[in-house]
């Protein structure tokens, strides 16, 4: 064991290229000259000097110190002590044995004399032995001579008056040589055991690996091709549940129903699984113990030897022969090998179990592993080559340990009735087709048209619900969050964790036990926050996620009360008011309202119609939506309705999917299982940790050749240093940061789901937003009407006048406008439905009857005429149209007139074109200019037509040769505070942009109210015309612009205040030509964009830079869960439609999300930075250390680490966020220009004043030939090392340094408050200063000795300085019995340290943030997209 020590310590060294420099000052000689450049003189030393007398006969001791010495009764022991009975005490205990193990014969039946007292010899040279014994000898009455210890043959004189007529005597402790080193025989039943362990396991694994490689030689063989029967294992599995749908062959009779099918389905994840199948096998299950146990035994092992250097298990070093030399080397390679194998444990620790089984066919194994390649999203706004290289590595690293891809193993389960065999992964199950022998998540195919789904409104056959259930499992999305213990344990078991754990290991041994207590209350304090986060925020979800209520389901043709857990597609249940809806379903009958503000941000609840029975194609996120009720949203009330027969339709639902096959579930798999997001701030941060890795090596080597006389003490220290370097801190942090944040967030009323995307908010370049109910009010304002006419029977259709009072319109616009719509009157008269339909409404003064007329869909009460007009038809609003249109039946003359409604550019579609007047776009456009929001009406007159000729009518044949009844006009007014968050938004360097569903004129006419482009900007609309090619008009001339002047444009060569606008067709038309990339900065509005135009529109911009989306849900959800940072006005705390929701529904939000962003990004990069110069700072008070071997006190270190490092990383987070948004984005580069700035400024600066406080130190005479040598210490008694003037003034410096530190990352008030307004911190500072300033000024007291400072033993107080401190104080280890500095020059030494704060504080401000840093920006300012606010 001590060879393998030996050579893996001296590998580290590196060689003899190294000189022997002893563990003392290489560049200097210690003592040899005052400050004169005169030879040191002899110095006067007191204490116990005066070696040990060792003799053959007590008798042979001087008069006093022999059986004399002892009080009557005891005699003296073999140990120099004096007892009643000295037979107990262990030979070993003889001082005159020298330590050795095994003593030569001629030191056998040496016995000590007492103790001598401490002496003062002046001019005491240590080198001079004769000296020493001579002056012992005279002050103690030796008579004679005696040798050495070791010198058996020495001239020996008794003393005449003993009466021992012979004998031996020696001098002895203090100068005892060296004990020779003892090494194990590896006999010993300790080292037979632990060799027998290593053995059996090493044996273990390659019974086991041969074993696995000859049972798997068939998966190998089908796995290149050599057999068919591969096809359900890693290639074709992946591909099955990748992202193209493969359909399986239908399900025999058993699992169909009405035409329903059961099909393979996607899983919703980004990248292809690999799915491998294994089996249990006995002598693998006795590997993967062996290798549990052999992980424990690890650190039990560790922990043995731990105990023996403590003397818990016996004596202190008694495993190894009580040579703590020995113990050293003993303990090294076993902490080591110990933390390779569970390094490689960590590593593959998702592997491990399924190592130690047998790889067969999925379907056929007991497991199945899954592998899911963890594709990131590259958000990083700059790259450079190191970084590109770092990563370059990492990515190998990971390829070669696959510790790229997320690996679950799942335990195959079989269902207790058809025995099918199935999985769950990712909250979906998969079940095992029997005729294509793969593993696929199940989707039932109920119908493409609505009569299809109307087929199944007698719900299922329990037997059909049963084998249902079987395949896709329970209607639950059950989100597993480990207990705070358990979550803990996984967050240890990190790659971070383990290793600091494992030097912890180094630090209870090597008698830092109180340190490394300290040390790992940090690194579970570090964990602990984490956790904390973590756990509290996956709570968050599953109490989304999980929902269960009983419900009214119809099973064999009658209903029965269930849970909502036993939903299966094709269930048929009952809808109730107060009911969240446990899955999504088809309406199939019943006046339902639904509040989708938790699942979509819609803040208005949405009135639901049943599907129609007919060939109409369904498509709930479509034209069907409105048919649609989506799981997780609540109905707010659900009511029967009556048919004309007088029968009754209760509202009822058709299961469409359950669980994750559901939008609520597919949102919660997003939120569960998230694409990794690489950040230029996650990307740098890898390359900060490996140069720190690699800064901890340089220390590590440095260590090793400052200590090359202690080899296994230099890799001590080296291991105590790497670990300080990368502080055990960083793990938590960034999340501290954000989680601060995200408090400050809720309280302003804005809530986050994804803690992330706080610090991209933060880098956020361009903010879109959706116009109504973001931009502008949520209601529109009625502003008049322009009707169309023909004069005479043959004339041109010509419009009236405006009018802008309702009553005063024709009675047929009055009836479109009272009855073409969709609103619906919930309990305590709430209107709902679409906010222009609402107001529309409430302007024609009418009222919805609570009791329709039976076969009504609705029945509109027309007060000032005693009318009821009865809704007999309606086709609602859908996007791809932009209109709706309904049937009324006026009883007066019993007609049945059809009215249509919508966008204007739709409706003039249905139109009989002769009753379109010529100027009918210019009409429009014109009010459209002045912000209006312009709707088309249109009439039919269908006569007295039943109800029953209607039923099966399309939307064409109920719309189309419809007459223009005129324009009706309302004005979005834009929210009061709109324009002022928009200015902000601009100031703070972040584009704006519209995307809009309404017009092109409408948007750009509130795009210059909101501030978005200024009033007097000109405005090119980009639209597509009748030749299919997109033509450019000035909006305000009204003229066509040529194609080169947009060119111009693009090219930023105009030099007038110019932006663009375009419609969703010129959007797409873009795209079909990929010129879109070409004009998407450049535009400013975006309009009549369909839900995906709006998506895609977010995909171009985040190809740019970091993209915002705000919107108050509906038609944004997509656009709001796409964006980078996406934020949903809604009144849902738990808004999962995106990271963030307000319920405030002001954009001031955004403001506020911004300001926070920046303040979070800000305050994490100061937390790295200053965890940074903490660890340099480190770095500097070891290399000291190690160049003078001394260290600072047991009490330093744990205030450095306890209360400074902790207490000060803690109050950097709390800075508070800015007021307003600055000019500038924070940078979110570690190594960008400022962030290097800043610390290697710092780094110097703290580097030039310690190395000149010991220039300094060395200037001062009091110091001078007093100075710590090191040659006469054990260095592996580090607590030993503290008691010098070296050692007080690093520890002094440094302790400012480490305080200065925090305050230095303090400052900057572009994205946070001003450094004084961080009151936790600067108190905190101030108070570290004040206790370090007094330890240093003031005379010795109870404080300063606690930290070895300004401090001595107490007789050198008393005789030196004429102190009698009252307190214990244990003595100096150094000759001078006292490193007190001089008073004067403890004030020379404060204003060293003050002024290094304040050199720092100056770079900090002047260079770093302000005056400088500024200048530099302006003149050379790095490459950022240029683009206009």
């Amino acid at each position: 064991m001590r060879w393998i020590a030996d050579l893996l310590l001296a590998v580290v060294i590196a060689g003899p290229w190294i000189q022997h420099a002893g563990a003392k000052p290489q560049f200097n000689s210690v003592n040899k000259y005052d400050i004169n450049g005169q030879p040191c003189p002899m110095r006067t030393r007191t204490g116990n000097l005066c070696p040990q007398m060792c003799v053959s006969d007590v008798q042979l001791c001087p008069e006093g110190y022999g059986d004399d010495s002892c009080p009557s009764g005891q005699s003296l022991c073999i140990d120099g002590t004096c007892s009643d009975a000295c037979g107990d005490i262990p030979a070993r205990n003889n001082p005159c044995g020298c330590k050795f193990q095994y003593p030569p014969e001629d030191a056998k039946g040496l016995v000590p004399c007492a103790t001598f007292p401490d002496v003062t010899i002046e001019h005491y040279n240590a080198d001079d032995l004769s000296q020493l014994t001579d002056f012992c000898s005279d002050k103690f009455n030796v008579s004679g001579s005696a040798p050495f210890w070791g010198d058996w043959s020495g001239d020996q004189e008794l003393p005449d008056d003993t009466e021992v007529s012979s004998g031996r005597r020696f001098w002895a402790g203090s100068q005892c040589p060296k004990a020779p080193k003892y090494g194990y025989t590896y006999k010993e039943p300790l080292w037979i055991g632990a060799f027998s362990c290593v053995g059996a396991e090493v044996l273990i694994l390659l019974i086991w690996v041969v074993y696995k490689y000859l049972r798997e030689i068939p998966i190998r063989r089908m796995r290149h091709g050599e057999s068919s029967g591969f096809t359900t294992g890693t290639a074709s599995a992946a591909a099955a549940v990748s992202s193209e749908k493969i359909t399986a062959k239908e399900k025999p009779a058993d699992v169909e129903s009405k035409t329903s099918k059961a099909s393979s389905d996607d899983t919703g994840s980004e990248s292809a699984l690999l799915v491998k199948g294994f089996k249990n096998d006995f002598l693998g299950w006795i590997g993967f113990t062996s290798v549990l146990l052999v992980s424990v035994g690890w650190i039990v092992w560790i922990g043995f030897w731990v105990g023996d250097y403590y003397g818990t298990l016996g004596e202190a070093d008694s495993l190894a022969h009580y040579d703590s030399g020995l113990l050293d080397e003993t303990i090294i390679p076993i902490w080591l090998f110990a933390l390779v194998w569970l390094i490689v444990c960590c590593i593959f620790q998702r592997r491990i179990r399924n190592f130690f089984r047998i790889e067969c066919l999925p379907s056929e194994g007991a497991y199945v592993q899954i592998e899911r390649e963890l594709n990131e999203m590259k958000v990083s706004s700059a790259s450079s080559k190191i970084v590109a290289y770092a990563k370059r590595i990492e990515d190998g690293f990971s390829k070669l340990t696959r510790s790229n891809f997320h690996v679950k193993t799942c335990r195959i389960e079989r269902t207790p009735h058809t025995n099918l065999r199935y999985f769950n992964y990712m909250c979906t199950r998969y079940v095992l087709n029997e005729d294509t022998r793969q593993f696929l998540p199940y989707k039932f195919d109920l119908g493409v048209v609505n009569s299809q789904l109307r087929r199944h409104a007698d719900g299922l056959t329990s037997e059909e619900a049963l084998s249902r259930f079987e395949l896709i499992g329970p209607n639950f999305i059950s989100v597993y969050v480990p207990n705070f213990a358990v979550a803990f344990v996984l967050e240890m078991s990190q790659f971070f964790y383990l290793y600091q754990i494992m030097v912890m290991w180094i630090y209870f041994y090597w008698n830092y036990f109180i340190l490394g207590v300290v040390d790992i209350s940090i690194i579970l304090l570090s964990a602990l926050v984490k956790v904390f986060v973590s756990v509290r925020s996956e709570l968050r979800i599953k109490r989304m996620a999980e929902h269960s209520e009983p419900c009214d389901i119809r099973r064999d043709g009658k209903w029965q009360t269930l849970s909502t857990i036993d939903l299966v597609p094709g269930d048929v249940f009952k809808i109730t008011a107060g009911m969240h809806v446990p899955c999504d379903a088809a309406v199939l009958g019943g006046n339902i309202v639904a509040d989708e503000s938790s699942l979509t941000g819609e803040p208005l609840p949405i009135r639901k119609f049943p599907i129609r029975n007919d060939q109409g194609v369904f498509d709930q996120h479509g034209a069907s939506k409105i048919n649609t009720l989506f799981s997780g949203t609540m109905a707010s009330q659900a009511l029967p309705t009556t048919a004309t027969d007088g029968s009754v339709s209760e509202a009822t639902g058709l299961c469409l999917h359950t669980g994750t096959q559901t939008d609520k579930g597919q949102l919660i798999q997003d939120i569960l299982f998230p694409q990794a997001i690489s950040f230029i701030f996650d990307e740098q941060l890898r390359l900060v940790f490996c140069i720190l890795v690699l800064y901890a090596i340089i220390v590590f080597v440095l260590a090793m050749v400052f200590y090359q006389t202690q080899p296994s003490a230099a890799f001590i220290y080296a291991v105590f240093s790497m670990s300080q370097l990368v502080s055990p801190l960083l793990p938590a942090a960034l999340v501290m940061g954000q989680s601060v944040a995200a408090t400050r967030l809720k309280k302003k009323g804005i809530y986050c789901v994804n803690l992330p995307r706080i610090i991209m908010a933060g880098k956020v370049q361009f903010f879109n937003f959706d116009k109504t109910g973001t931009l502008t009010n949520e209601g529109l304002e009625f502003y008049g009407g322009l009707c169309a006419r023909q004069p005479d029977e043959v004339g041109a259709w010509t419009f009236d006048s405006f009018v802008d009072s309702f009553t005063a319109l024709p009675e047929l616009m009055r009836t479109a406008a009272s009855t073409c719509h969709a609103v619906a009157e919930v309990e305590g008269g709430l209107m709902i439905g679409n906010p222009v339909d609402i107001e529309m409404f409430k302007t024609t003064k009418c009222e919805i009857s609570k009791t329709p007329t039976p076969g009504a869909l609705d029945t509109i009460i027309v007060p000032d005429q005693n009318l009821k007009l009865d809704i007999i038809k309606r086709f609602e609003f859908i996007h791809s149209r932009a209109s709706m249109s309904v049937a009324v039946r006026d009883p007066r003359d019993g007609h049945v007139h059809v009215f249509v409604k919508g966008s204007f550019e739709k409706v003039k579609e249905h139109l009989d074109s002769t009753t379109v007047p010529g100027d009918y776009i210019y009409a429009a456009n014109r009010m459209a200019r002045q912000g209006g929001y312009v709707l088309a009406v249109g009439h039919r007159d269908l006569g007295d037509i039943s109800v029953d000729e209607m039923e099966h009518w399309t939307r064409d044949d109920m719309e189309n040769g419809s007459e223009l009844v005129g324009f009706i006009v309302f004005k979005n007014m834009l929210k009061e505070d709109t324009p002022e968050a928009i200015r902000k938004l601009k100031n703070g360097s972040t584009r704006t942009i519209m995307i809009t569903g309404d017009t092109a004129l409408t948007g750009v006419f509130i795009g210059k109210q909101a501030g978005l482009m200024s009033e007097e900007a000109t405005v090119y609309l980009g639209d597509v015309n009748k030749a299919g090619s997109i033509t450019w008009v000035d909006v305000d001339r009204e003229e066509e612009v040529d194609a080169s002047e947009i060119e111009q444009v693009i090219s930023g060569s105009v030099d007038y205040d110019v932006e663009l606008a375009m419609t969703g067709k010129a959007f797409n038309l873009l795209i079909e030509q990929d010129q879109i990339r070409r004009y998407i900065l450049f535009t400013r509005v975006f309009a009549r964009m369909l839900p995906t135009d709006k998506l895609a529109a977010i995909q171009y911009f985040m190809e740019r830079g970091i993209t915002a989306m705000c919107g108050d849900g509906g038609n944004d959800t997509a656009a709001l869960r796409a964006a980078h940072v996406g934020i949903a006005l809604s009144d849902a705390e738990a808004s999962i439609v995106s990271p963030f929701s307000s319920s405030d529904h002001s954009i001031n939000s955004c403001v506020e999300l911004l300001i926070q962003g920046r303040s979070a990004l800000a305050t994490s990069l100061a937390g790295y930075l200053y965890l940074i110069l903490y660890g340099q700072t480190m770095t500097f008070l070891k290399i000291w250390s190690f160049y003078f071997s001394l260290s600072a006190s047991n009490n330093i270190w744990i205030w450095i680490d306890a209360f400074i490092n902790t207490l000060m990383s803690i109050c950097v987070s709390y800075s508070g966020p800015a007021k307003k948004l600055s000019k500038y984005r924070p940078t979110a580069q570690i190594l960008g220009p400022q962030m290097l700035t800043s610390a290697l400024g710092t780094v110097f600066i703290n580097f030039a004043f310690l190395a000149g406080a010991f220039g300094w130190l060395y200037r001062q005479a009091w110091f001078r030939c007093n100075e710590f040598d090191s040659s006469a210490m054990d260095i592996s008694k580090w607590w030993l090392l503290a008691d010098s003037y070296e050692a007080e003034v690093l520890s002094i410096v440094c302790l400012f340094q480490f305080v200065n530190n925090g305050m230095v990352v303090n400052f900057g008030y572009l994205f946070r408050r001003r450094w004084y307004r961080n009151y936790a911190l600067v108190f905190l500072w101030a108070v570290y200063v004040t206790i370090i300033s007094v330890v240093l000024l003031a005379e010795t007291n109870w404080l300063n000795c606690r930290f070895r400072i300004n401090c001595g033993t107490k007789s050198v107080l008393a005789s030196e300085f004429d102190l009698h401190p009252s307190f214990y104080i244990e003595d100096y280890s150094n000759p001078l019995g006292h490193n007190v500095i001089p008073t004067s020059s403890r004030y020379e030494l404060w204003g060293i340290c003050i002024g290094n704060m304040c050199a720092t504080i100056i770079w900090q401000l002047a260079f770093a943030l302000y005056p400088v840093h500024s200048y530099t920006r302006k003149k050379t300012p790095l490459r950022r997209l240029q683009i206009k606010l």
